[in-house]
């Protein structure tokens, strides 16, 4: 952890506003993009980044470790997604594709873009719980006693759920890379 973040998380633990708006501005777009893979949409991506920064600034207080501060952050967060993801989950429709108002944040080009499409897939076919293991594991590279803590399991659980996930991925991408040419 930077001396910086350090001293914006000690800041905002004694109920400096301006700190934790510098800290969100740090981490919103890891938070974003892990809730939009989590929850297959943007708005409910953008709900659920909005309820766990509310959250965690009413709970700032409640931080033990500085350093812990990012984990705990993401922590509050995988729970936003869930609830998001539950309340609705009557909508089975995932929107992975957005409007265009990410202002240019995916991958550009017609080879990133198609990537981008086929791992969008990959991770559809994904319950949710194998998704947030994945993503936290090998996009946001948490270890998987992290996980662990975040999601109520243990590290043994995360460890096989990941790399069955990851087969079932990249038994998908290959069947369909087949399929498709």
């Amino acid at each position: 952890m930077s001396a910086q973040i350090n001293e914006l998380v000690t800041l905002a633990k004694s109920g400096d506003a301006d700190a934790f708006g510098e800290l969100y501005e740090l981490y919103y777009k890891e938070m974003i993009y892990y809730a939009r893979c989590v929850t297959g949409s943007e708005a409910l991506a953008e709900d659920a980044v909005s309820d766990a920064v509310l959250s965690a600034f009413r709970q700032i207080g409640s931080l033990k470790k500085n350093e812990a501060f990012k984990g705990w952050l993401f922590k509050i967060l995988c729970a936003s997604c869930k609830r998001q993801y539950t309340e609705n989950q009557h909508k089975k429709t995932l929107v992975w594709l957005d409007d265009g108002e990410t202002g240019g944040e995916e991958p550009s080009g017609t080879v990133d873009t198609e990537l981008s499409i086929d791992l969008k897939s990959a991770l559809s076919i994904l319950s949710r719980e194998e998704r947030e293991i994945v993503l936290l594991g090998t996009v946001e590279k948490y270890k998987s006693h992290e996980i662990a803590d975040m999601l109520g399991c243990k590290a043994v659980t995360v460890r096989s759920k990941h790399k069955r996930a990851l087969k079932k991925m990249r038994d998908f991408l290959e069947e369909n890379t087949v399929k498709g040419g």
